[in-house]
């Protein structure tokens, strides 16, 4: 590699892990705003781990929407470390390890409720940006006390049958196909 490329590529790993980093950030200080501008405009997501659904195809805009619903209610605070990052062009795929840390005042439980592993992560170059495109949550172990996440509150479970619906499901089999 020359040094150029070499350059080009550092930029391009620290701008993902800014990404990544502003995707984080955003979660725990509820900047909604800030946590959609790290998803290109449709993006595949597969939290089944935590949500028991499969992959799904959804706007960007609907799973901000989710992540605002379900996390707001509690305190989040999430670490990043180990980036193993691979450039390719104009894309990209990282392997970034996490703790997602949640805290919520409770008498029925626990107070805390601690997911440790990592995402995988696809990204694409959108102009000067690196953008979240495809995104994999998954877990070595749990700890706490699941049950803070209320998910018969109404907003949210009406959200949850907009943003895990069999349309999006299969949205997200044709577009695996290009993966």
């Amino acid at each position: 590699m020359t040094d150029e490329e070499k350059l080009a590529l550092i930029w391009d790993e620290r701008s993902i892990t800014k990404t990544m980093l502003n995707f984080g950030r955003a979660l725990d200080i509820g900047d909604w705003p800030l946590y959609r501008s790290t998803f290109t405009d449709n993006i595949l997501v597969d939290f089944k781990r935590l949500t028991t659904f499969d992959e799904i195809q959804v706007s960007a805009d609907d799973w901000t929407r989710f992540a605002e619903l379900i996390l707001s209610p509690v305190r989040r605070h999430h670490v990043f470390t180990n980036f193993d990052i691979k450039v390719e062009r104009d894309r990209a795929f990282a392997i970034v390890y996490m703790t997602a840390r949640h805290w919520k005042a409770s008498d029925m439980g626990a107070s805390e409720y601690n997911q440790y592993g990592w995402y995988d992560v696809h990204f694409v170059r959108q102009g000067e940006e690196w953008k979240i495109a495809r995104i994999k949550h998954d877990f070595q172990w749990v700890s706490g006390n699941n049950a803070m996440f209320d998910m018969s509150e109404p907003k949210l479970a009406e959200n949850m049958n907009l943003v895990f619906c069999t349309a999006n499901r299969d949205a997200a089999i044709n577009a695996l196909k290009i993966w």
